[in-house]
């Protein structure tokens, strides 16, 4: 089966003033969610998985935890009745956490940011050498054992930046020991006096660690649950991931992307790995043609398999006219892609 997905993403909402783009939405936007509606957004483009957010990256959950905070309202009720009616419809069902921020935790827990991530991403980057790992595990196992999902997205997989092969690693009080034991000597007292291979070596290792740990947690929980997860990658054989324990055993490798990347992806996945591509997504200036779906043809040819998310303006989950040129060409697709 070649997988098919076309979510709406609440994790943002579109707004026009001063110009077009998208924010973090609110925890209260998409409380109301009619869950039909939403399931039927997804099945009316073709879909053939049903996915939706556990945890926004705003740090709010849509399940009834008691590790993170509730979305107000029938807002922790949302995920709960989106999985049993997901189920009932026989189809694959998904679900997505962040990893590298959660900005509740950003901004509460500011000593577990990365120094400088802030540069390169306002809201901030939690470092994994901190406790954040932990109580992200914490909630991943909490989550699993309430909703056995098919596939677990683990978003923003990253250290310091979103693109984390060019961030260099900055002295912090979580890096001191992990560092001495990576490197072999004291972490230094300034970041220049860190070598880029010393860098190199140490991101990878402790994502390695992060990764190891999630993956644990996961398979321990709900063993049959497939993990995808996403960096996002931006070139082909970055360092950072070259030959990483991230892709070597992840069970799904997936391109937030519809370019030069997917056919690395496709060069390196492992027998028990798919790889999947996104055709619709990254929207926004700087962006455009990362996700195409005109693409649809060739990757599915190589044996690919399909993401594609859209934005609304909360709290409707109806795709922003932005989106509806490629969800014609993706929908069309998806009618010839069994």
């Amino acid at each position: 089966m070649t997988r098919k997905i076309c979510t709406p993403d609440l994790n943002w909402t579109v707004v026009n003033e001063p110009t077009w783009h998208g924010i973090p939405s609110d925890p209260k936007d998409y409380i109301d969610l009619d869950i039909d509606e939403f399931i039927n957004a997804q099945t009316d483009m073709g879909a053939n998985c049903l996915s939706m957010i556990a945890v926004s990256f705003t740090g709010y959950a849509f399940y009834p935890s008691k590790l993170v905070p509730l979305a107000p309202g029938n807002g922790s009720t949302i995920y709960p009745r989106f999985y049993e009616k997901a189920r009932e419809k026989g189809l694959e069902v998904w679900a997505y956490m962040m990893f590298g921020c959660d900005v509740f935790m950003t901004n509460a827990r500011q000593d577990w940011n990365i120094p400088t991530s802030r540069q390169y991403l306002e809201e901030g980057l939690l470092g994994p050498e901190t406790p954040w790992t932990d109580q992200f595990c914490e909630r991943l196992a909490e989550f699993l054992s309430m909703y056995p999902v098919d596939v677990m997205i683990i978003d923003w997989f990253v250290y310091g930046s979103l693109q984390p092969n060019n961030f260099h690693v900055q002295p912090a009080w979580f890096v001191e020991k992990p560092f001495l034991e990576i490197i072999g000597r004291p972490m230094p007292k300034t970041a220049e006096e860190i070598t880029p291979e010393e860098s190199l070596k140490y991101k990878r290792e402790i994502m390695a660690r992060a990764f190891n740990k999630i993956y644990d947690t996961a398979k321990k929980t709900s063993p049959k649950t497939k993990l995808c997860f996403n960096v996002p990658y931006w070139e082909a054989n970055e360092a950072m991931w070259e030959d990483h324990v991230m892709m070597e055993k992840s069970d799904i490798l997936m391109a937030e992307s519809s370019d030069h990347v997917v056919s690395w992806l496709l060069e390196k996945k492992k027998p028990h790995q798919t790889v999947m591509t996104t055709i619709i997504g990254r929207p926004g200036d700087g962006d455009e043609g990362v996700c195409d779906p005109n693409t649809w043809r060739k990757w599915y040819e190589k044996g690919c398999d399909f993401s594609a998310y859209t934005w609304g303006s909360a709290p409707s989950i109806v795709p922003d006219e932005k989106f509806i040129n490629d969800m014609e060409i993706t929908r069309q697709a998806y009618k010839e892609i069994i």
